[in-house]
């Protein structure tokens, strides 16, 4: 492994280097310098991606101040005797042809996204945003929009934050708790915060060795470090075997990894060894019926992995999938697990008293969970193909800032691609948990001909009826 040395990093005072990646070996070539010889596999991963979205030209921004890397370098790297730049380099990924000779003329349709490259040979990659792979289209996917500004080019990328470990100052806890965080910036408004923020918030408590360099974050700490940071983490434990996941219940791996996709809320999850960050799933076809294909950011391995089966990890370090971290907003008390237990619970008075030719009556169901800002959600009503009583009804009802909806869901429906909702129970999200199933907590409820209401302060009930039931579409929100 080579280093750097220190007045290298940057060769001249050119705000740019352009590089035509389709030229034999150009992607070797990047690779090899800024991995320092070394192998890193979030870098080649990050390649292969740019690859798969068809990424003509890289240009890269020689002199960018990332607020992480200088986070880490004031806190950390800046203080080691071998000197490290303070400045990083950011790559940028065009799906078209860039002029060398103009950069301030490009193409924002043809923007992937960026990776930042830190002056640590083998650990180089930093703050990253790549437009999901092809693999994952159609799929749920937890991202947000970033907005880059590149010499006075307005550009966007739409993704999950990744980011590496640099194995001294971040480790893969650190990383994890990093991603979640900047997603929640991006699409909840969660304050911002750099790396040097998430390992200071990190610190003390039940320690698993030692913080400076670290050598790793115990449950208990990252716990800690996310609610300093303006979270409300939860934590499930999770099956640990397919023979456990079979007899689990509402408590099956995919099913709680799901609900939370579905939110907006990417879990982490902790095995022995390792923690990486579950970032979207796929409905997939199985031999025992249907199930979901997970993917994964790991900062030691790369952005947008898919998981072949969590019961039969390949990689020792994702053995067992122990428990999940989750990372709710302070402003949702309720965990998807009693909001799904809840709304089941009162689909099932309905279903008992449906007519026959009611499409809620005949269905096989299963449930879709997720939490969404009632705002939101209530915009998008009209979209949806819902009868117009049921959707004055809902606008007319007063709600939380957060709430989760629980879909009443036709298993041949949704395995035919149709629209495959018959009904939905939204429930206040910050509702009393000492209760169950929430009994207080039922904002509103649809299901067949029926749907009616509770007001907060007085109970007072109001219903409609629907002459006309059918399916319709999920309200959960897709990827745009």
């Amino acid at each position: 492994m080579t280093e750097w040395p220190f007045l290298t990093w940057s060769p001249d005072d050119a705000a740019a280097a352009v590089y035509d990646v389709t030229v034999p070996g150009a992607w070797e070539q990047l690779v090899e310098f800024y991995a320092g010889g070394a192998p890193s596999a979030p870098l080649t991963r990050i390649v292969a991606l740019a690859r798969e979205h068809g990424v003509r030209s890289l240009v890269v921004e020689q002199r960018h101040l990332d607020a992480d890397w200088r986070s880490e370098h004031g806190a950390f790297h800046g203080r080691l005797f071998r000197r490290h730049p303070s400045v990083t380099h950011r790559w940028h990924l065009f799906a078209s042809d860039v002029d060398p000779a103009d950069v301030t003329r490009l193409d924002a349709s043809t923007y992937r996204g960026y990776t930042t490259l830190r002056p640590l040979p083998a650990t180089p990659v930093g703050a990253t945003m790549i437009t999901p792979p092809p693999g994952l289209d159609g799929g749920v996917r937890c991202e947000a929009t970033e907005r880059v500004s590149l010499f006075g080019t307005a550009l966007q990328v739409r993704g999950m934050p990744f980011l590496s470990q640099d194995a001294e100052y971040l480790r893969c806890a650190h990383a994890t708790l990093w991603m979640v965080l900047r997603h929640a910036h991006l699409a909840h408004g969660v304050p911002r915060r750099t790396t040097a923020e998430v390992h200071d918030a990190a610190l003390g408590g039940v320690i698993v060795g030692r913080q400076v360099p670290s050598e790793g974050l115990s449950v208990q700490q990252m716990m800690s470090g996310a609610t300093a940071l303006g979270l409300s983490p939860g934590l499930v434990h999770l099956p640990g075997s397919r023979a456990e996941d079979d007899e689990a219940g509402m408590l099956t791996l995919g099913g709680i990894l799901c609900r939370y996709v579905n939110s907006q809320a990417p879990p982490v999850v902790i095995s022995r060894a390792h923690a990486w960050v579950v970032v979207g799933y796929r409905r997939v076809a199985a031999e025992s019926g249907a199930g979901v294909r997970l993917w994964r950011h790991d900062d030691a391995r790369g952005p947008y992995l898919e998981v072949a089966d969590p019961f039969d990890e390949v990689d020792e370090a994702h053995r067992p999938w122990q428990a999940a971290l989750l990372p709710l907003l302070p402003q949702v008390y309720v965990t998807a697990e009693r909001a799904e237990a809840a709304g089941e619970h009162w689909f099932r008075g309905y279903v008992a008293h449906a007519d026959p030719d009611e499409p809620i009556a005949g269905a096989d169901l299963t449930w879709r969970t997720y939490a969404t800002r009632s705002d939101l959600w209530l915009e998008e009503l009209s979209d949806r193909d819902l009868d117009a009583d049921l959707v004055r009804l809902y606008r007319l009802t007063p709600m939380p800032e957060y709430v989760w909806v629980v879909e009443a869901v036709d298993r041949a429906a949704r395995a035919a691609g149709r629209p495959d909702v018959v009904g939905e129970a939204i429930l206040d999200s910050t509702a009393s948990t000492h209760h169950e199933p929430l009994l207080s907590g039922l904002i509103a409820l649809h299901g067949g001909r029926i749907a009616h209401r509770i007001g907060p302060d007085h109970g007072q009930r109001r219903e409609v009826r629907i002459a006309a039931p059918r399916h319709y579409a999920t309200g959960r929100r897709s990827p745009a």
